[in-house]
């Protein structure tokens, strides 16, 4: 499952010139799609989502919105197929009947704190109602201006995470990563080991700073407990974006826990697994998502070895409902790969804010206006995922009033090995409906 090899953005200009560059292209060049088969995809997507072409669905409109991406830093790469993404709803929205939607992208390098003020502040300049966001929109740090500036936010690459749940004008449209899937995976791992009662559980993760940090892993702590496992004392927190686990991988060693937890992102899983293989690490590990950077980053342990990963993943291969079939047919047809969940997730976010467009043109409102797409978000919660359902029905993305969050998602623990995919555990939120192949 390699990464293909087009050009990529070579992001060596400074700040000021890599916003402009971001704001033009997002990612890599937009391919060539012929009037026809524009045409053809929005009438198929409208007709996907019901969409009633009498309405008012923003024809004819410029709406402006922005996007926060990490196209620079360890997740660059993932930055270039979230952009895609989104330009690909871009285009698939307008040809449907929608607006057409000019994007400022912006770079939060991978939620590098300086990066992410710096996007946030273009983001409050160019006046955008909305955006499209990730890393927990830069590990908190666009969060204060995100509410002041009443910009509603979609974030479904890292979801609220604990720190940012009811945040105004911030929603995560993915399960809480890694939290929300550890009911349903602790139980996984305690139904692959029979009869043992005294299995241990640590973690190694980025640390995300202060009370966010606090907030994770108490939150982790009781769910171990609830579990019935036991915590092996062995809770390390690296700088985000950490690649080098030297430092780490003794202690990691010396607490020998049965199931280690990879609260890593991007490469840094694959990057972890390469050290630990080689440092003669005995644990079970179990990463919190998993993405093609780090499949190349692991020199091949994953391949070899398999990598077993718990979340709420979008498998390109086995789309099931007419919408995640349809967007895995586009985007292979723009880019030339399959797409990550990251790409999906980006996606139907950006279906969800033109289910909202369309909710204020119905009342005669202002889509310019944070607060009244805010208001049409807090009167209905659901909207069309590629995620669930079956194959004549898109599945729902339903979000929490309360926590900003989602209040089902569909996910499970997962295995990577030589190539191919696997499902070891379903389940849903608090590890409900669990279900083993």
């Amino acid at each position: 499952m390699p990464r293909n090899t087009r050009p990529r953005l070579v992001l060596t200009a400074s700040a000021a010139a890599l916003s402009l560059l971001l704001s033009a292209c997002g990612g890599d060049a937009d391919p060539e799609v012929s009037a026809e088969d524009n045409a053809a995809a929005g009438k198929e997507l409208a007709t996907i989502l019901g969409i009633d072409a009498s309405a008012k669905n923003g024809d004819g409109l410029t709406w402006k919105i922005g996007a926060a991406l990490p196209m620079s830093g360890i997740g660059s790469a993932d930055g270039v197929e979230t952009s895609n993404a989104v330009k690909l709803a871009v285009r698939h929205i307008e040809a449907a009947g929608g607006p057409k939607i000019d994007v400022t992208f912006v770079d939060h390098g991978s939620g590098d704190p300086a990066k992410s003020k710096q996007a946030i502040n273009e983001l409050v300049a160019a006046k955008v109602p909305a955006k499209l966001s990730s890393y927990v929109d830069g590990f908190g740090a666009m969060l204060e201006e995100t509410s002041k500036n009443k910009i509603l936010t979609f974030d479904g690459v890292g979801g609220t995470a604990m720190y940012a749940q009811g945040v105004p004008y911030f929603y995560g449209t993915r399960a809480v990563s890694p939290n929300d899937s550890y009911p349903g995976a602790f139980e996984w791992f305690k139904r692959a080991n029979p009869g043992k009662s005294d299995l241990t559980v640590g973690l190694v993760g980025w640390d995300v700073g202060g009370p966010a940090s606090k907030a994770i892993k108490d939150d982790v702590l009781a769910k171990i407990e609830q579990s019935g496992l036991k915590f092996s004392g062995l809770y390390e927190l690296l700088p985000a974006g950490s690649t080098d686990f030297s430092a780490v991988l003794p202690k990691v060693a010396s607490a020998n826990p049965d199931l280690l937890l990879l609260g890593l992102a991007g490469q840094a899983p694959g990057a972890f697994m390469a050290q630990a293989k080689a440092a003669g690490v005995k644990s079970q590990e179990l990463g919190m998502e998993f993405t093609t950077t780090a499949v190349a980053a692991s020199k091949g342990v994953f391949d070899a070895e398999g990598f077993a990963f718990a979340m709420d993943y979008f498998d390109a291969g086995k789309a099931e409902n007419p919408l995640a079939t349809f967007f895995v047919k586009e985007y292979e047809a723009a880019y030339g790969e399959k797409p990550g969940f990251y790409a999906a997730n980006m996606y139907e976010d950006a279906l969800a804010l033109w289910e909202l467009v369309r909710h204020v043109l119905a009342e005669g409102g202002d889509v310019n206006d944070g607060a009244q797409l805010l208001a049409a978000l807090e009167k209905d919660h659901e909207f069309p995922s590629v995620y669930g359902g079956d194959a004549a029905t898109p599945g729902v993305l339903a979000l929490d009033p309360k926590t900003h969050s989602v209040s089902t998602r569909p996910q499970g623990v997962f295995e990577y090995k030589d190539g191919e995919i696997s499902p070891l555990a379903t389940f849903d939120m608090n590890g409900a409906g669990f279900a083993q192949p």
